[in-house]
């Protein structure tokens, strides 16, 4: 890829490894990327206890900011308003990760009153720790003003794109840029699968329907005995799933983990035959993408951006569907050369659509593009400006 010279500034309120999510890890490999192309990149992000104010990390600048308090696990840091306020008139640009986070809402604020352009990453239009009430009322009122305050949106699908305009965002600010993955790195194990292990990756919160996928298994198990479910995460609802998964007399079939650094997930997909997606709201997860990349078969939850990435190479069930999710669990898990072509065919579709180089790419081209087009824009009002100041 082509090296790049500009200032940028992240904004993402989690940031890998401290945090565990896809949208941690993204800002993180995402800046990782950037420095490495020859960028200047510094994040300002949430500070954990024990965590360094300031620090280098491969080769990106990190500066943290106590929160003040945390609503549905929402930082909230004051001190990141008067820092962005003093300094973000010293970067070409500002990208803030998520629309649902106050640390964007406060980039959108400095927005108003600053020259320096905003991007902003959609990583799901809506929040799975928040209830479906204060998602509505939020995105109809705070997240739409969030939006159309930036200078370009990135969504990681068609349907979000359309969705957000439904919403009331400026359809114009929008680009789409699917969420991409490392194929090198996450590929297909050597070795022959027998459907048995079942394998889900995520945030134990109630938007990733991790109930319905212990109900599922329960009822699953009860026809096919020699499965075993595998779930890797953390979150506010893991110590209600570990007594679930105990009352329903599964502690020998589940094994809960509760963290993995990102560079051994590769052998946990790998060590697995099918992957589960049993989300009640989504983005584009990651983990979806890194299972598919693995040759896994996916069953997934019918949302309307996943639906057209995983149509052909895995199973959709409904949400909230127990029942659906345990007849396809029995169902791939039971029939080898469908589990096979599903795999195969997810393989194929990430290394042809998903490609993290070519994510990284578009999203330092859409740096140029709204940089070079607020230059030419100032130099408009410049041209036209009268001796005493006022533009015409």
């Amino acid at each position: 890829m082509e090296a790049q010279d500009i200032r940028i500034l992240r904004i993402a309120s989690d940031l890998y490894p401290s945090t565990v999510g896809g949208a941690a890890l993204h800002a993180h490999n995402m800046s990782v990327m950037q420095a490495k192309l020859e960028n200047e990149v510094t994040v300002y992000t949430s500070r954990h206890d024990g965590m360094p104010f300031t620090e280098t990390i491969s080769g990106y600048r990190v500066e943290r900011f106590r929160p003040l308090m945390k609503l549905y696990g929402n930082p909230a840091m004051p001190s990141l308003l008067l820092r962005l306020a003093a300094e973000n008139k010293n970067y070409d640009i500002i990208h803030a990760h998520s629309h649902l986070y106050l640390s964007t809402n406060i980039c959108s604020l400095i927005r108003k009153f600053s020259s320096t352009p905003l991007v902003i990453t959609s990583h799901g239009l809506t929040s799975q720790t928040a209830p479906g009430w204060l998602n509505h009322i939020y995105l109809a009122t705070l997240g739409k003003w969030t939006l159309n305050a930036a200078d370009r949106i990135i969504c990681y699908t068609e349907e979000e794109k359309e969705e957000m305009e439904r919403l009331g965002v400026d359809g114009r600010k929008i680009r789409v840029i699917h969420n991409g993955i490392d194929t090198s790195l996450f590929k297909p194990a050597e070795r022959r699968r027998d459907g048995n292990r079942l394998l889900w990756i995520g945030r134990f919160v109630p938007g990733k329907g991790v109930h319905y996928l212990v109900e599922a298994f329960a009822e699953a198990i009860t026809v096919k005995r020699d499965l075993t479910l595998e779930m890797v995460g953390k979150g506010p609802q893991l110590g209600a799933i570990r007594e679930k998964v105990h009352e329903l007399g599964l502690d020998d079939m589940v094994k809960i983990i509760e963290f993995l650094p990102n560079e051994e997930l590769p052998a946990v997909y790998q060590s697995a035959d099918v992957f589960i997606l049993s989300s009640l709201t989504e983005g584009v997860p990651r983990t979806m993408l890194e299972a598919m990349s693995c040759g896994l078969p996916v069953i997934c939850t019918d949302l309307p951006q996943l639906r057209r990435i995983v149509e052909g190479c895995g199973l959709i069930v409904p949400a909230r569907d127990s029942r659906a999710l345990a007849k396809a669990m029995l169902k791939v898990s039971s029939d080898p050369a469908l589990a096979q072509s599903l795999g195969a065919c997810g393989r194929e579709r990430v290394m042809k659509s998903f490609s993290w180089d070519e994510t990284v790419q578009k999203t330092l081209l859409l740096y140029r593009d709204v940089i070079e087009s607020r230059s030419t824009y100032y130099e408009g009002e410049r041209c036209n400006a009268h001796p005493d100041g006022r533009t015409v």
